[in-house]
């Protein structure tokens, strides 16, 4: 089913859509069984919302962003959520959306004042945007881009892990770009200050949204070049080459992460199958 991002929906009932309601990170989601669906537009009319916004629609349903304030109860039958605790139980489309909403609400919330005088910002009529009517500065949502980068040396992958993963996950190196930093830039800074080394050959694999808060991650895979491992202190826990045959527990499947590195590793396994052949 395919989403088309909208900034109004004229027309169109608000009973009809989809409601993506937002206590803090949780998302209100009806648990029924081990299962979850998002509440209907009854739950959700008998709440408080402090804001919301339309995105778009899915197939042909309409799409909403609601917030509520902290002290909001779940109705019986539902729970909040963080968007982590849904992968595997949403479908990625739909979780896809809903971390749309989470971005939306969360940009709206943090630019109630201008950031160049202090003037309370008024919402866009005509788009996405927040504007100052003093000083006229115009703030649209955020995105932060983020450089992930899968080494390869031979049959081996690159994997670190940092303090905050999962005991025993081991992912892909990765960071922000700093400003005036290109991507190809960002990823060989953030690979030799993270574990000291030097990279080539690198290979658009793909993106991915994360709303973690905010962030696009751009994911490459790369060639070992020069140096040796020496991982940043505080930022990485451990770094190592494995083979191939012998990874380590990775991140979720719905991570762009782990689709880069078994992506990785297929590659480097058809190369060898075709070598022999």
């Amino acid at each position: 089913m395919e989403f088309q991002p909208l900034h109004t929906l004229p027309g169109r009932r608000e009973e009809d859509g989809r409601w993506f309601v937002f206590r803090g990170a949780g998302l209100l989601v009806e648990a029924e069984n081990g299962s979850y669906r998002l509440p209907g537009h009854p739950v959700v009319s008998g709440l408080a919302p402090l804001r919301g916004h339309v995105l778009g629609l899915l197939g042909d349903s309409p799409c909403h962003a609601v917030e509520v304030g902290p002290e909001t109860q779940a109705p019986p039958g539902h729970e909040f959520l963080g968007l982590r605790s849904l992968f595997g139980r949403f479908d990625e489309t739909l979780l896809a959306v809903a971390g749309r909403a989470f971005q939306i609400i969360d940009w709206d919330r943090t630019h109630l004042f201008c950031g160049r005088c202090g003037t309370p910002t008024e919402l866009g009529r005509e788009e996405r945007a927040r504007s100052c009517p003093a000083c006229g500065l115009t703030v649209y949502p955020r995105i932060a881009p983020v450089v992930m980068g899968l080494v390869n040396r031979g049959r081996e992958l690159l994997l670190a892990r940092g303090p905050h993963f999962a005991p025993g996950v081991y992912s892909a190196l990765a960071g922000y770009c700093e400003p005036g930093e290109s991507l190809e830039s960002a990823l060989r800074r953030e690979i030799r200050e993270e574990v000291g080394i030097e990279v080539d050959d690198l290979r658009y694999f793909r993106s991915q949204p994360w709303p973690f808060p905010h962030s696009l991650m751009v994911a490459f895979i790369c060639r070992y070049r020069s140096g040796a491992l020496v991982p940043q202190p505080g930022e990485i826990e451990d770094a190592r080459w494995f083979s191939v045959d012998a990874l380590p527990p990775l991140p979720h499947p719905v991570s762009i992460a782990r689709q880069l590195i078994e992506a990785g590793a297929e590659s480097i396994r058809r190369r060898e199958s075709h070598e022999v052949h």
